[in-house]
């Protein structure tokens, strides 16, 4: 091909192709990302608060997050949950004191067993996902709107 077909239009008019610059107009960075707090969607997540969970991850990707990374963040929150639930005080585990105590006070929010079903919705799901069987971000959203 020649390299002049690349400089024109399907109406033969010259144009200019500076990619780099039309995907920094586009493209979303980090500032966007720096805005949202994605720590915020997941207290929304732990206290079980289904309307502010969507919306705040309906704004993480405004901000330019991807589903799977949000996906993540949930499972960091849901296994949390898990050993605060398992665990006495966070000398038990990995933990720091602070997002220990925060996760053993919104254990109350969820019932025995609860934890565990939403931590397996989360496996399967992305099993599925992976095998082309759904998709993350419809899978976070029913995760969201199950809560």
């Amino acid at each position: 091909m020649e390299e002049e077909f690349y400089h024109k239009d399907i109406f033969g008019s010259v144009i200019d192709l500076d990619l780099q610059a039309e995907e920094e107009e586009f493209s979303i960075g980090p500032k966007a990302r720096n805005e949202f707090n994605i720590w915020a969607l997941t207290d929304a997540i732990a206290e079980r608060k289904k309307k502010d969970a969507w919306v705040l991850y309906q704004k993480a990707l405004a901000s330019g997050m991807v589903a799977e990374e949000i996906f993540w963040k949930l499972v960091w929150v849901v296994k949390s949950l898990l050993v605060a639930e398992k665990t006495k005080n966070y000398t038990e585990t990995d933990m720091k004191e602070y997002p220990y105590k925060k996760a053993k006070a919104n254990l109350k929010n969820f019932k025995a067993g609860e934890l565990e079903q939403l931590s397996e919705k989360l496996v399967i799901g992305l099993h599925n996902a992976r095998h082309g069987e759904g998709d993350i971000g419809g899978l976070i959203e029913k995760v969201l709107l199950s809560l």
